[in-house]
């Protein structure tokens, strides 16, 4: 999954009932430009690692991640953090995008 691909799931998850229970404002995660409310096509800097945000995203929305293999190769046990973490009601530090 490329870049904007990956980019444009992580912004249907976001924008899906269960994440939106969340109350995150999408700042948290995209550059918004000031913008309060910005629509789904104004999110396109992302300020954290998108498959860090793919995998916590598919977490709160009870759905398979895509990204979960390839990054717990890369970096083992990270994925089952941000899982736990988010398990518990807690938010992950996520990595700033490389």
């Amino acid at each position: 999954m490329n870049a904007q691909e990956l980019n444009r799931r992580c912004v249907e998850l976001f924008h899906h009932p269960d994440a939106q229970n969340h109350m995150w404002h999408p700042r948290m995660f995209w550059e918004t430009h000031q913008i309060e409310n910005p629509k789904p096509e104004d999110l396109q800097e992302p300020k954290v690692d998108l498959r860090e945000l793919e995998v916590l995203l598919s977490e709160v929305t009870h759905q398979p991640s895509q990204c979960a293999d390839e990054l717990e190769k890369e970096e083992p046990g990270r994925v089952s953090l941000i899982r736990h973490m988010t398990d518990r009601g807690e938010m992950p530090f996520l990595h700033r995008p490389h």
